[in-house]
C-alpha cells in the first residue's frame, strides 16, 4: 500500500490551518511518510520569519493517507 502525505500550517493563535499542501510523491510505507512528515514540517517553520511563527503560533499538522488507484 502506498501514502500521500498532506501537510498543513495551522495557527494556535487564530484556530485554524490553510489548505494542506499534497506532495506528489507516494510513499510505500506509513513510516516513510511520517518521517517526511516531520522533516518537511521542521523545514516549513525554520524557513518562515520567526516573527510570523510567533505572532500567529504556527505549527504544522499532517495527513498520510492511504494513495487510492496506486
Amino acid at each position: 500500500m502506498k501514502f500521500v502525505l498532506t501537510i498543513y500550517v495551522c495557527s494556535f493563535l487564530h484556530l485554524d490551518c490553510a489548505p494542506g499542501v499534497v506532495y506528489p510523491e507516494h510513499f510505500d510505507t506509513w513510516k516513510e511518510c511520517v518521517i517526511k512528515a516531520f522533516d518537511e514540517s521542521k523545514e516549513l517553520i525554520i524557513s518562515t520569519p520567526q516573527d510570523v511563527v510567533e505572532s500567529n503560533r504556527l505549527t504544522t499538522k499532517y495527513t498520510c493517507t492511504p494513495a487510492v488507484g496506486i
